[in-house]
C-alpha cells in the first residue's frame, strides 16, 4: 500500500470507529491505554471461578488482531480463543487453579498486536494476579455479610419491579435465583458481587443492563453484532471524501448523490458532532440526492439526532413512542407517551431523496433516528434489520455499594408495537457479501440505484 494511501485509510477508520479521544480533526490520535482489566492488576486475592480475563482500553481498537503473551506454568489455561467483545473489551477465556500466581502480557516488544484503529500499539504491560486458596478469604476490603444480603435483597426487587422488560428478556428467574443467590451471599467484596451479578443478569441477553463497582462498568450481557460496512473499502467508493469530525465524514456516492456517515451520537461528542454533520448537509444541500450512512453507529442521545433529523422533514411528525413502568396502573405500564419529531428550521434543510444506510449495529438512539428519518419524505432505509434495543436505563444502588442498571421503560413503534428485540425493517433489505464481492459495498450500489429511479 502507498504511503498517501494508507494515510488516507488510517484517517477513514478514525473518522468511522474512534469514539472521539480528540477534540477536533486536527489534533493527533493519541495511543490506546488500557484503563481497566479483569482481574485488577496485582490482585492477590483473585476468585478461581473466574472465567475470563477482560482487558479494556480508552478508545476503540483495530479488532483484527490481539497480542497475548506469555507461557509456563505462569501463564493461565486457556479455554477457548480471545475474542472482542467490543471495539473497546477483549477477552481472553480461562481456567484457574486455586493457589496460583499467574502472569500475562499485554503485548510485547516483538508483539504489538493490540493497537488502536490508527494503527497504533498499546504500551507493553504485565498482567500478574493471584487466585486464593480453596475456601480463602477474598481480602480487600469486604462488605459485610449483611449488606450483601441486603444488596441481594435489593437485586431481586429491583428486577422484578423496577425492570421493563422482564417479560420480553424472559428467563427462569426461579432458577437462576436458585443458582446465584448462595454465590452472592458468599462474597466478600463488592466487586465479586458485581461480577457474579452480571453472569446470572447476562441470562435475559439484554444489552441495556450492567453494574458498577468501584467506579468501574460490570457488564451483563455482552452483545456480538458484526457490522454489515468494510470500513476499509469506503475511501476507495466515495469520491472526494472529507474528515468533518471523527464520527461524520462526507463525499459523493456518485456524481449527484451526497454521501454522510455518522458513526455515533453519544452526547460527549457534541457540539463538534452536530456542527459537523450539519455542514456536511449544507455542502449536500443543492444535491438531488443523499445518501446518510449510519451502519457503524450504536446510538448514544436521541436528542442529537432528532436535531439532525429535523432538517429533512417540514412539520411535525410522529416517530416513536414509549411507556413507563407504573405500579399504580392495572397493566404495570404507563399509556404510551408519544415522541415527536420537530422540524428544525435553523439548520440547513434538505428535500432530495434519502437513503439511509442500516443494520446489526444499529440500536438504541440509532435506531430512534432510523424511525425519525422513516418520516422524511422521499426517504428510504436500505441494508439489514436493525437489533432491537432500547431500555432508558435507570441506576439501582444497592446496599454494599454496587449499582444496577435496568431498563425503565418500553420501547414502541409508531404503532404501539414493541421495538424490543424487533428491530426495524430496511425498506430495502440488502443481504451482506458473502465474500464474492470482496472490493464492492453491496449496500451502497443498491442506494445508488434505489436514488435514481
Amino acid at each position: 500500500m502507498k504511503s498517501s494511501s494508507r494515510l488516507g485509510y488510517v484517517a477513514w477508520v478514525l473518522l468511522l470507529l474512534n469514539p472521539g479521544f480528540f477534540a477536533t480533526a486536527q489534533v493527533q490520535p493519541a495511543p490506546p491505554k488500557i484503563v481497566a482489566t479483569q482481574p485488577r492488576n496485582g490482585d492477590q486475592q483473585v476468585t478461581a471461578d473466574l472465567r475470563e480475563i477482560v482487558i479494556t482500553f480508552d478508545q476503540d481498537m483495530d479488532v483484527a488482531g490481539f497480542s497475548f503473551t506469555g507461557g509456563g506454568v505462569t501463564f493461565p489455561k486457556v479455554t477457548g480463543k480471545p475474542s472482542w467483545r467490543t471495539a473497546r473489551e477483549c477477552v481472553l477465556p480461562v481456567q484457574l487453579e486455586h493457589n496460583h500466581s499467574y502472569v500475562v502480557g499485554i503485548n510485547s516488544e516483538t508483539k504489538r498486536n493490540f493497537k488502536s484503529t490508527a494503527g497504533l500499539a498499546v504500551s507493553p504491560i504485565v498482567l500478574t494476579f493471584k487466585t486464593r486458596a480453596a475456601g480463602g478469604d477474598p481480602g480487600g476490603a469486604p462488605a459485610s455479610s449483611e449488606k450483601h444480603a441486603e444488596a441481594v435483597r435489593e437485586l431481586r426487587q429491583a428486577v422484578e419491579r423496577r425492570y421493563s422488560y422482564r417479560d420480553v428478556h424472559a428467563m427462569d428467574w426461579t432458577a437462576a435465583w436458585r443458582e446465584f443467590e448462595p454465590r452472592l451471599l458468599a462474597v466478600k467484596q463488592p466487586r465479586e458481587f458485581a461480577v457474579i451479578a452480571g453472569e446470572m443478569l447476562a441470562g435475559t441477553q439484554d444489552a441495556h443492563i450492567w453494574l458498577v463497582e468501584g467506579g468501574e462498568i460490570i457488564p451483563a450481557f455482552r452483545r456480538v453484532v458484526t457490522p454489515n460496512v468494510n470500513v476499509q473499502l469506503l475511501p476507495r467508493l466515495i469520491t472526494g471524501w472529507t474528515q468533518k469530525h471523527p464520527m461524520i465524514a462526507a463525499g459523493r456516492a456518485a456524481p449527484e448523490i451526497g454521501y454522510i456517515t455518522i458513526s455515533s451520537w453519544e452526547k460527549k461528542h457534541a457540539p463538534q458532532l452536530l456542527e459537523a454533520a450539519f455542514a456536511a448537509l449544507e455542502e449536500a444541500r443543492e444535491l438531488p440526492a443523499l445518501i446518510i450512512d449510519v451502519r457503524l453507529n450504536a446510538g448514544g442521545d436521541e436528542t442529537l439526532a432528532r436535531e439532525f433529523a429535523g432538517c429533512f422533514v417540514r412539520q411535525r411528525k410522529l416517530y416513536a413512542r414509549h411507556a413507563h413502568l407504573d405500579p399504580t396502573s392495572a397493566t404495570g405500564f404507563s399509556a404510551p407517551v408519544d415522541r415527536w419529531l420537530e422540524p428544525n428550521p435553523s439548520r440547513p434543510g434538505y428535500a432530495g431523496r434519502v437513503a439511509v444506510l442500516m443494520g446489526r449495529v444499529n440500536m438504541s438512539a440509532a435506531e430512534a433516528f432510523l424511525l425519525m428519518m422513516k418520516q422524511a419524505p422521499d426517504a428510504k432505509l436500505v441494508g439489514e434489520q436493525s437489533y432491537g434495543a432500547s431500555g432508558n436505563p435507570r441506576p439501582h444502588e444497592l446496599a454494599n455499594g454496587v449499582t444496577v442498571y435496568l431498563p425503565s421503560w418500553k420501547a414502541l413503534l409508531p404503532d404501539g408495537t414493541s421495538l424490543e428485540t424487533r428491530g426495524i425493517a430496511p425498506d430495502v433489505e440488502v443481504a451482506r457479501d458473502a465474500g464474492n464481492a470482496p472490493r464492492r459495498d453491496l449496500a451502497i450500489e443498491k442506494a445508488i440505484d434505489v436514488l435514481k429511479r
